[in-house]
């Protein structure tokens, strides 16, 4: 029932938009002011299982929904990325997953204005800095950013997926101090990652709709 390379493509892109998003609304970050946390660990708690299994059972029957929802889950939660996933999954293709964490010492996101910044898990800062769009073309559609100052290392340029709290109830971006290293899914420093984030205060509401909209936009009962 699933092609897990096609489904690995869909949960790397959770919900499909044009790029003339960005033509509609060129400041875009003001569409996602708030503070984020990691999308699956809020996905994966316990309280909402049920939810997870009320969302996939009409797509894949009642029996299979268990094994279902944990492949879902196991997808978007690897811990390898880079040229290290780049060998592990070249020498085990059944094993590939996305990370889809904060890297660098992040735990969460702020985006206030046009600044974006980010703490570790003990509120310490660990950047902070303004942020001006970019007019790059890229055949996956991001919204790019670049940091207003020289200083940003790997928080130079982030490239966003045009998902808001509003319209998808999720975040997804990735970020890096060479733009070429944000390009490519499956090449280069960050292959196989990129972070999916959700409002630190998140409805319950909010959270069911994540889970129910991840469920039906990557699950199909086709062969």
């Amino acid at each position: 029932m699933k092609k897990w390379l096609s489904l690995l493509l869909c949960l790397v892109c959770l919900f499909s938009f044009s790029a003339a998003a960005l033509a509609e609304d060129a400041d875009f970050l003001s569409r996602i002011q708030g503070t984020f946390v990691e999308l699956f660990p809020v996905l994966s708690e316990e309280q909402y299982h049920d939810a997870w299994l009320n969302a996939v059972a009409p797509l894949v029957g009642e029996e299979a929904a268990e094994d279902t929802v944990v492949a879902l889950l196991s997808m978007c939660t690897g811990d390898l990325y880079g040229q290290e996933a780049i060998d592990a999954y070249a020498a085990n293709p059944e094993s590939m997953r996305f990370n889809c964490s904060y890297l660098g010492g992040v735990a969460k996101m702020t985006v206030e204005g046009s600044v974006i910044s980010g703490v570790d898990a003990d509120g310490n800062e660990i950047f902070r800095h303004e942020y001006v769009p970019m007019d790059v073309e890229n055949e996956n559609g991001f919204l790019l950013y670049q940091a207003a100052d020289a200083d940003a290392g790997q928080f130079t340029y982030f490239a966003f997926s045009p998902d808001t709290m509003a319209a998808t109830w999720h975040l997804e971006f990735r970020y890096a101090e060479d733009l070429n290293d944000l390009q490519s899914w499956f090449e280069g420093s960050y292959a196989y990652w990129n972070v999916g984030a959700i409002a630190e205060d998140a409805t319950e509401e909010q959270v069911l709709s994540a889970i129910h909209l991840f469920a039906t936009e990557n699950l199909s009962t086709e062969e």
